[in-house]
């Protein structure tokens, strides 16, 4: 009866679009998950992205994307306080324990942290970015497996739109200089799962029908974003 109720919530949004923007609901699990490569992308943050904007950045961890993703918000504040905003999101694996007729979504809703970054820690921050590769150009035609663990980065600062992407399978990760920096300022209390050796076979469907997963999609880098969709759920 519950995949019942879940599957009717998210036609009901994919009758509606499933582009990610500003007044989206990325809290709201069935938002989620039909606009996820929308927001992986962050086609919102590019569309508000000019001179004069207030830099902003969107990171994504893809965990092996059934048993965890974790989102990192980062919006620089008017000039009183200064500094920026920092929300924090991860979640793992479902677990319909948490089910309860006051939130037929709670299994699925991310655990949430939100703070404030000092001008300094928002310096450090872009520093760290920088050093990472972000703003040199993305890699074109690089494969994102849900599968896989990889970051993804979309952001505007001093009103350019950059994308970056690092898959640890591919041998990015020793780039990346800003993930300590995130989960140092992340309270939503989920354990970062650090990522393992992933074999091809591990990216393919196995075993019988009913312990299938529902949600294997393959998304690849193109121009300042992700092109196009080779299997999605």
């Amino acid at each position: 009866m519950l995949r019942v109720l879940v599957k009717v919530t998210l036609m009901a949004y994919l009758v509606g679009g499933c582009a990610y923007h500003p007044r989206t609901d990325v809290d709201n699990p069935a938002v989620r998950k039909v606009a996820w490569f929308s927001y992986l992308d962050g086609n919102d943050i590019r569309e508000r992205c000019a001179p004069g904007a207030p830099d902003r950045f969107r990171l994504v961890y893809n965990g092996q994307y059934e048993k965890q993703i974790r989102s990192y918000e980062i919006t620089q504040a008017s000039p009183n306080p200064g500094g920026a905003y920092f929300i924090a999101r991860a979640m793992g694996p479902t677990n319909l324990a948490e089910v309860s007729l006051n939130d037929l979504l709670a299994p699925w809703r991310w655990n949430k942290s939100e703070s404030q970054l000092s001008n300094a820690e928002l310096d450090q921050f872009r520093d760290l970015l920088t050093q990472s590769g972000w703003g040199k150009g993305a890699p074109q035609g690089k494969i994102l497996h849900s599968r896989d663990f990889y970051w993804v980065a979309a952001g505007c600062r001093n009103g350019q739109f950059h994308f970056d992407a690092w898959v640890h399978a591919q041998g990015d990760f020793p780039e990346i200089k800003f993930q300590e920096f995130l989960l140092a300022r992340d309270k939503t209390g989920v354990a970062f799962r650090q990522p393992v050796k992933v074999l091809p076979r591990d990216r393919t469907e196995q075993g019988k029908p009913r312990e299938r997963s529902a949600t294997i999609f393959t998304l690849t880098v193109s121009g300042e974003g992700i092109g196009g969709l080779l299997n999605a759920f």
